[in-house]
């Protein structure tokens, strides 16, 4: 004869199942949302037309109350992160020039980007047939606990790091630097023009662009380091 579950039992296997699935769920959730803190940091969408021929005119984007501290802090994430990307060196030679082309150069004005494609490391790793076997990093800690990104003014930064690289025998150099960086928005001006024309905000919605880069503190531009003395 069949074992028969009864009414009672099955239904409390029923809840069992349902309350176990729930607590699955509601668990995903607060680690979802864990993740997304702090959640007022400012996130840019691009939006797309449906014809690249269309006509399109962006508004220069006027700080008010609401908006001028995500902007700010937009503009310091910005600056940060191109800290990072320019003077992170990966041991794989190939994804630090892919790095530099997807970010240092729509991130930089003309005369900047110039002055970057003639440091040494640069004409290592993205000119030369054998990058260097040398891997650097950008720490931000500070002993004295200052804040690794100061702004100076509305559009000027000092940037304070260490730069810590290590060779291929595993040796390991630390070096100080503080990085004075000027930026500047194309959307301060209203521009307009077809999706081609606007083509370089994809990478950059906001059209800033580092303007001035200057080594206030340490031994010339990092990327000027002679690995061979390692």
């Amino acid at each position: 004869m069949a074992k028969i579950v009864e009414p009672p039992i099955l239904m409390s296997r029923i809840l069992t199942f349902v309350l176990a699935t729930s607590v699955v769920v509601v668990l995903a959730l607060l680690v979802t949302l864990w993740k997304m803190i702090p959640l007022e940091r400012p996130e840019v969408f691009f939006l797309y037309t449906p014809t690249r021929s269309a006509n399109i005119v962006i508004d220069p984007l006027v700080p008010n109350a609401s908006n001028k501290n995500a902007l700010n802090k937009y503009k310091e994430g910005f600056v940060r992160e191109y800290v990072i990307a320019r003077n992170t060196l990966y041991a794989n030679s190939g994804m630090t020039r892919k790095n530099w082309l997807r970010i240092i150069r729509p991130w930089s004005s003309t005369k900047v980007y110039s002055a970057f494609t003639k440091t040494r490391l640069y004409k290592d790793f993205a000119l030369g047939e054998q990058a260097p076997n040398v891997s650097c990093d950008v720490n931000f800690s500070s002993p004295t606990n200052d804040e690794p990104v100061l702004r100076m003014n509305n559009d000027t930064y000092n940037v304070k790091f260490t730069w810590v690289c290590e060779n291929i025998g595993g040796q390991t150099t630390q070096k100080n630097y503080t990085i004075q960086i000027k930026i500047q928005s194309d959307l301060d001006k209203k521009i307009s023009g077809t999706m081609e024309n606007l083509e370089k905000l994809r990478d950059n919605p906001l059209g800033i662009q580092v303007v001035q880069y200057d080594v206030l503190v340490g031994h010339g531009d990092p990327l000027d380091s002679d690995t061979a003395s390692w």
